[in-house]
């Protein structure tokens, strides 16, 4: 009776402290810091859009010709643009440039150390998922031989 007890209040203590911990960025990151990297994520999003409003009609024609291979398509566009429109995209690159800079400047090296382990823990899912498929794609190819072999 009390082992079941104190198992039991171990367990409820488990979940409740499971529950505090943030996921993901949250649990790296400072309030500070998630503020900074959203207002970069809303820049580059300005950025985009402004540029995007500064296409002509023929660079917009480049950008939906599917004719052309992605690559095809960026050089064509780039040898349309007009100074101006180099000069934007020149500009968008410095701050987001320096919104980056800025931001790395807070990280910790302790932020920097959870960072690479979760950059870790992201590349084995991956490639376990990778592995998954492929194991999956065998099993198919193997019971799809199975059946033709029995009918």
């Amino acid at each position: 009776m009390i082992t079941t007890f104190a198992l039991t209040i171990l367990l409820v203590g488990q979940l409740a402290f499971a529950q505090d911990e943030q996921k993901g960025k949250n649990k790296i990151y400072t309030p500070e810091q998630l503020e900074m990297l959203k207002a970069q994520k809303e820049a580059v999003k300005a950025n985009r859009e402004a540029f995007k409003n500064s296409l002509t009609e023929e660079q917009l024609a480049i950008l939906e010709n599917k004719e052309m291979t992605m690559r095809e398509r960026r050089e064509a566009l780039r040898a349309t643009f007009t100074d101006v429109q180099k000069e934007l995209l020149a500009t968008n690159r410095e701050e987001i440039k320096a919104l980056k800079d800025e931001f790395r400047a807070t990280i910790t090296d302790e932020q920097k150390q959870a960072l690479r382990e979760r950059r870790k823990r992201m590349k084995n899912r991956v490639r376990n998922m990778k592995e998954k498929r492929e194991q999956l794609k065998e099993k198919k190819k193997n019971w799809q031989e199975r059946k033709k072999k029995r009918g």
